[in-house]
């Protein structure tokens, strides 16, 4: 019977090696996460898959930072083939199973398999099959030099991935740009890992320029809807809802000073009208952060919160690893 995936830990593996990445320590953003997992398809009994999950999960934590990742996208998975199955003469009767057990990493995204580990056969016995199934999953070793070759081997494929499919990335997002799904496009830009350091600064360049095209876009339906408000009434309550409008400008956009002009040409006929103070102020970022790194920072706001993605939104089957 098919079953759900069950997850017991996203967690995050730190590439940041020398060879690989010279921007010092990365945070959650920037670590590529390997997401220990059972696939729906599994052979694994239910009553196995949480004792699995937990030797998939110290595989990983051994061999790097142990962090929450945001998508679980990379995934590390088991299968344990029954080489042997045999019912005791015994009282109880008892069940004895000898099993081989494989490790796999790879993309549940696009199903590629990045490696794969056979592990030396374990053995267990029980009264039912369950408990031999379990006794054998805890003899399991997953802290042996095989093991760490095998992450090892993973973490380079999935580096090379991005290096080699940044183009595509950003294609994609401006494609999705083109069609006004601003936040998707730069979710999938706040994906790439800062450790792929050459493929992190072209995203991140990409991801910038997109956010720009939105507020600026955005920006202008505010100005043009503040100016349509403020021409038809010319009153203090007209320019009260301007303000309204004016405020849902972002202090990046490139209509900023279109918008302080319009606010200042308020603020001088409401005194001529009611003789009231206009107090409006635009927002402002920091002056003395480079624009560049305070789009980026908004940018990422928003990426982070695109690229949060529910284990379910894969498809997470073997794929034919096994």
């Amino acid at each position: 019977m098919k079953r759900l995936m069950a997850i017991v830990a996203l967690t995050a593996m730190s590439l940041a090696a020398a060879a690989q990445n010279d921007l010092g320590k990365t945070d959650d953003i920037g670590r590529i996460a390997l997401s220990p997992v059972i696939f729906e398809d599994s052979p694994i009994p239910e009553g196995s898959a949480n004792i699995v999950l937990s030797k998939l999960t110290q595989a990983v934590t051994a061999n790097g930072f142990a962090a929450d990742s945001f998508d679980p996208r990379f995934v590390i998975t088991a299968n344990l083939v029954e080489l042997s199955h045999e019912t005791t003469a015994t009282t109880p009767v008892m069940q004895a199973l000898v099993l081989t057990p494989t490790l796999y990493i790879g993309d549940a995204a696009t199903g590629t398999l990045y490696a794969t580990c056979v592990l030396d056969n374990v053995k267990g016995a029980g009264t039912n099959v369950t408990k031999a199934y379990n006794q054998a999953v805890k003899a399991m070793r997953t802290d042996t030099p095989a093991v760490r070759s095998f992450i090892d081997k993973a973490k380079k494929r999935i580096v090379e991935y991005y290096n080699s499919q940044i183009d595509f990335i950003i294609s994609e997002a401006r494609a999705l740009a083109a069609q006004e799904k601003y936040n998707e496009a730069i979710g999938l830009l706040f994906t790439v890992p800062t450790v792929c350091k050459a493929a992190y600064d072209k995203a991140m360049a990409t991801a910038g320029n997109i956010y720009q095209q939105m507020i600026d876009i955005e920006g202008e339906r505010m100005l043009n809807a503040a100016r349509n408000i403020w021409n038809a009434g010319q009153s203090w309550e007209s320019a009260m809802e301007a303000a309204s409008c004016l405020s849902a400008i972002h202090p990046l956009a490139s209509c900023v000073p279109a918008a302080i002009q319009l606010s200042n040409t308020i603020g001088e006929r409401v005194r001529q009208l009611d003789e009231r103070e206009w107090n409006f102020a635009m927002k402002q970022f920091d002056a003395s952060v480079s624009l560049e790194s305070q789009r980026i920072a908004a940018a990422k706001e928003v990426g982070i919160a695109m690229a949060q993605h529910p284990a379910t939104y894969y498809n997470m089957n073997h794929f034919g690893w096994w």
